[in-house]
């Protein structure tokens, strides 16, 4: 009876999981282990709760109870995961693989190896871990992770060989934003500039994008349209002190010393520690001491 009643806790708990009420989760998910201490699931279910609460240390010794009681792959897979957000990438990595010798198909624990490899700079394995991905689902998060990587590497044309592959679908502005970085590290600034704008289109008050659309315009030496850009990123976010600093590098390179100062002027008075508006600033004080 004890372990019906733990079950029905454990289930109920996972239902307040899932809908953020966390105090509601673990008072649940405490009751179903007084009744049931080797229930394995909610033994996982509260190394999940610690995890969500950024508890890594407290999650893996939930994770490992669970694992000793049965070692299912996906127990392994999110105690993986506590070591790797605790920066413990050699256990992180091995407990995945233990997840895979289990069940070679266990798509979380090729994704979770796949991220890893991508965070420590095992690119060469993130490369292969993620092409496997694709291979098997052909599912576009896969292949913006694969040309992600790419990017990393600098191998433009192969991120862009890959972006390309992804089938045209509303909501693709994560893949024309990548296209239009790849497209501008080539120098082909035309085809950048359009590949920012199909980006911009779905979400025109994204500012990394809008910004990324300006330099593109200042590369080409189209000074008004970068500036019209970077005005609209101020107009949307008034206190960017970095969008400030970045007009003041436009007009000091124009010639525009009074725009420059000022510029350089508001982003300090934001931000006094900003290291690129204190270089820019000392750079415009020695040009004026040298007339």
């Amino acid at each position: 009876m004890d372990k019906e009643k733990a079950i029905e806790l454990n289930n109920k708990g996972a239902r307040y999981f899932l809908n953020e009420a966390f105090d509601n989760a673990l008072e649940c998910y405490q009751q179903a282990l007084d009744l049931d201490p080797t229930n394995s699931s909610v033994l996982n279910n509260l190394g999940l709760f610690h995890q969500q609460q950024k508890s890594y240390k407290t999650a893996l010794e939930f994770f490992d109870k669970a694992i000793a009681v049965d070692s299912k792959p996906t127990y392994l897979v999110n105690s993986g995961n506590a070591l790797a957000m605790m920066g413990i990438y050699p256990q992180a990595r091995q407990r995945y693989l233990q997840a895979l010798q289990q069940d070679r198909q266990h798509q979380s624990a090729r994704v979770s190896l796949a991220q890893l490899a991508t965070h420590t700079g095992d690119y060469d394995e993130a490369v292969a871990m993620w092409k496997k991905l694709v291979a098997a689902n052909n599912d576009a998060s896969y292949m913006i992770q694969l040309a992600k990587v790419y990017m990393k590497i600098k191998d433009w044309e192969k991120a862009l060989q890959q972006l390309h592959s992804i089938p045209a679908a509303a909501g693709d502005k994560l893949a024309w934003f990548l296209i239009g970085k790849c497209e501008f590290q080539l120098k082909n600034h035309g085809l950048a500039g359009k590949a920012f704008k199909m980006a911009l289109a779905e979400d025109p008050d994204h500012i990394e994008i809008r910004q990324h659309l300006a330099i593109n315009y200042l590369a080409m030496g189209e000074w008004e349209e970068g500036i019209r850009h970077l005005s609209t990123i101020l107009r949307l976010e008034p206190q960017n002190y970095q969008v400030m600093t970045e007009l003041a590098v436009v007009y000091l390179g124009r010639g525009d010393r009074k725009k420059a100062a000022d510029w350089l002027k508001n982003a300090l008075q934001l931000n006094p520690d900003f290291s690129k508006a204190l270089h820019y600033k000392s750079i415009l004080e020695q040009s004026q001491g040298g007339e």
